[in-house]
């Protein structure tokens, strides 16, 4: 009965160390699972990363782009302003300067503009209606 008795608590122990390696088995092949979702985790998680840096190079770049086009905007801008000006100044230096305005400048106004009644020419219509 002895050898009946080691054998059985050989068996019991072969038994739960047969449990133990098949609890410790399933850990790890949960433990690997998860490392796995893990992996492909931290992969989309650098691809996403990737992406990103990309499209803020893009945008940057975009910035820039921006920025220097504003830039010549307002350099174009300024020097429209500048030709408009000096337009303007030659006008009225023209206006000031130019013999035919000066001439025409100095030409009498007409009766009707100056709030005076036109002139008639030579005919008084009040006189005509009175013949026989």
């Amino acid at each position: 009965m002895n050898l009946l008795k080691s054998i059985a608590a050989a068996l019991i122990i072969a038994l739960v160390a047969a449990l133990l390696i098949a609890i410790q088995q399933y850990r790890v092949i949960a433990l690997e699972g998860q490392v796995t979702l893990q992996t492909r985790a931290a992969k989309d998680a650098t691809e996403a990363n990737t992406e990103s840096l990309k499209t803020i190079t893009t945008l940057q770049a975009e910035a820039k782009r921006n920025a220097n086009y504003l830039a010549d905007l307002q350099q174009r801008l300024k020097a429209s302003e500048d030709k408009a000006r000096q337009a303007r100044k030659d006008f009225e230096d023209l206006k000031r300067k130019s013999p035919a305005v000066r001439k025409w400048a100095d030409q009498p106004l007409p009766d009707g503009l100056r709030g005076k009644p036109a002139a008639s020419a030579g005919k008084d219509d009040s006189r005509a209606s009175r013949s026989p």
